[in-house]
């Protein structure tokens, strides 16, 4: 009797005790990891971050763009289609019908629910993206597309072939000409457009885009320029070149150079200010820029759980 009322006693005291703390690991965002071609969470913190899980898709992925924040991805398959990938919840698959070939880039709103679509060829705006994605408009500029961004309005910023950037609406608007565009990415403020100037070897500020459109160089650069990237508060800007990474102040132009012996064609925006994923063109690798550390360091992403797609 006596050692079931132990054994009873015993039982209601564990029951009323709190639950021991659990441990969760620090979460940096999704990418598209080339070397396994799939989605995946980059899990850690900057310094100490490594790609593990896998987004499941039950597709075959030949190259996708990602919303981090959103968790929603436009991808190329190997089949030759695109689609949309959502995992907010159970991972989702949404085939959407477009006459694009091969994208090539993609600029989405803040919010991830619009996205201006390209193949190098034309631009595709598609809106809905978090519920009933749909088409809504289709531009062909004159001479291609080299760059294109989005506003978080949606007013979608887009670099030809003949050297113009232009806003795409019901009237195409010219707000610069005469360069080669390699690079373009709208402020938070969704109103000035940075570019860069593969020709000029510059990093250029285009103010009051949409309604009083006024150039100015923020940078000459020692190299052309391939992925840029904005800060989130827009204080700052991240520029790729040929084995190195250039840092700018937009307020003030103080720039400075992180050496990574690599090649990005275009960067990821991860959690935090101006945290971003990279992958090296050349070798393969995949990379993180954390800009946010007392000093700026570029460091190998390496790969958990196998990185093998499901």
């Amino acid at each position: 009797m006596i050692r079931q009322l132990l054994f009873v006693t015993t039982s209601v005291i564990a029951a009323a005790q709190p639950p021991s703390p659990s441990m969760s690991v620090p979460l940096l965002g999704y990418v598209f990891d080339g070397n396994a071609k799939a989605i995946r969470l980059i899990s850690g913190v900057p310094g100490a971050a490594s790609l593990d899980d896998v987004v499941p898709t039950n597709i075959s992925l030949d190259s996708a763009f990602v919303h981090s924040r959103a968790r929603a991805a436009i991808a190329n398959t190997k089949e030759g289609s695109m689609a949309l990938i959502q995992w907010s919840g159970t991972p989702q698959v949404v085939g959407l019908t477009t006459s694009l070939g091969r994208v090539t880039q993609v600029g989405f709103s803040l919010s991830g629910d619009r996205a201006a679509i390209t193949d190098g060829a034309s631009v595709e705006v598609w809106s809905g993206l978090a519920a009933n994605p749909t088409k809504t408009a289709r531009f062909t500029p004159h001479g291609g597309v080299t760059a294109v961004a989005m506003n978080p309005d949606g007013l979608v910023a887009a670099a030809t072939g003949t050297g113009a950037i232009v806003l795409l609406g019901a009237k195409t608007q010219q707000v610069a000409a005469g360069g080669e565009w390699t690079g373009l990415a709208f402020l938070p403020n969704g109103t000035d457009l940075l570019a860069t100037d593969g020709a000029a070897q510059t990093l250029m500020l285009i103010r009051n885009a949409r309604t009083d459109a006024a150039t100015s160089v923020v940078l000459s650069l020692d190299q052309e320029p391939d992925a840029l990237a904005v800060s989130a508060d827009g204080s700052m800007a991240a520029v790729a070149s040929p084995g190195s990474v250039t840092l700018v102040s937009l307020a003030g132009g103080h720039a400075t150079s992180v050496s990574c012996n690599c090649q990005a064609a275009h960067f990821d925006r991860l959690e935090g200010n101006l945290v971003l994923h990279m992958a090296d063109t050349q070798s393969g690798s995949e990379l993180l820029l954390d800009a946010d550390a007392s000093e700026a360091r570029v460091m190998s992403l390496f790969s958990l759980n196998g990185g093998s797609a499901q």
